[in-house]
């Protein structure tokens, strides 16, 4: 799927994933030591990517020795060959902190890196590249991937797309995207499904978003909008909807309720 999947400050909204009044945060993205993530942290430089990242690579020991270029909200960030991104040996990891494969260090530092500055600057979309402008591609993780792209996070790799890759597209008509879904954090409609799109409306915790989803004709059971990466489940008949900051919320057809 090679459309624009932005991360979004309204996008986080709608999750209730708004950062915190005006106050800078560093976002640490884990799994291991200090809790499951997100940690937040104060944050007083400045709004940059190298501002971030150097204070990201103080808190944690790990070298976030990056670059940027872009504007209006849309960044390229380039990881160098010095950070431990790409040089497992770069760095002094903080106590509590250290990693014990290269799967958790990568994300980890790709996760946090883009959450930081999702929530702290007018970002769009971000992209992440190596070697002077190629996307940034990792043979090192399991599997290996390639961030083609605006980059998504962790949650979508492994568990949005990445396990459908290679498999037979479903024939759109097979679908059945419209109706009403419901979720613990509210409703989802779909109407106007017409083999290449539909449109949607999101009325969760109060908030309010509509649009038009475009399909993904590789697969036949994706579509994006935006910061937005909707995937149907056949066999549950639900609907995942992974927004930009990663996060993930299930939908589950309304008519399938009993009682």
């Amino acid at each position: 799927m090679k459309k624009a999947l932005a991360i979004l400050i309204a996008s986080m909204l709608l999750l209730g994933l708004a950062a915190c009044g005006d106050t800078e945060q560093l976002y640490l993205v884990m799994d291991i030591g200090w809790g499951d993530g997100p940690e937040e942290y104060p944050y007083e430089g400045e709004a940059t990517v190298q501002g971030m990242a150097a204070a990201l690579s103080e808190k944690t020991g790990y070298v976030f020795d990056v670059t940027s270029k872009g504007e209006d909200g849309f960044l390229t960030v380039e990881w160098l060959p010095g950070s431990s991104l790409l040089n497992e040996t770069a760095g002094n990891p903080v106590e509590g902190l250290e990693f014990y494969d290269y799967d958790g260090l990568a994300w980890f530092m790709l996760d946090s890196l883009a959450l930081t500055i999702a929530k702290n600057m007018n970002l769009q979309e971000l992209v992440y590249t190596m070697d002077g402008g190629k996307p940034l591609a990792l043979e090192n993780l399991s599997p290996p991937v390639s961030f083609e792209g605006p980059y998504m996070l962790k949650a979508y790799y492994l568990d949005g797309r990445g396990d459908i890759i290679g498999e037979e597209p479903v024939d759109p008509a097979d679908v059945a995207w419209e109706g009403e879904y419901g979720s613990e954090v509210g409703m989802l409609r779909i109407s106007g499904y017409d083999n290449e799109s539909f449109e949607f409306a999101f009325d969760n915790n109060g908030v309010i978003l509509e649009g038009t989803a475009a399909l993904d004709p590789e697969t036949g059971i994706l579509a994006s909008y935006e910061a937005y990466v909707f995937r149907f489940n056949l066999e549950q008949n639900t609907i995942t909807v992974w927004v930009g900051d990663g996060n993930a919320v299930d939908y589950f057809n309304t008519a399938d309720a009993v009682g």
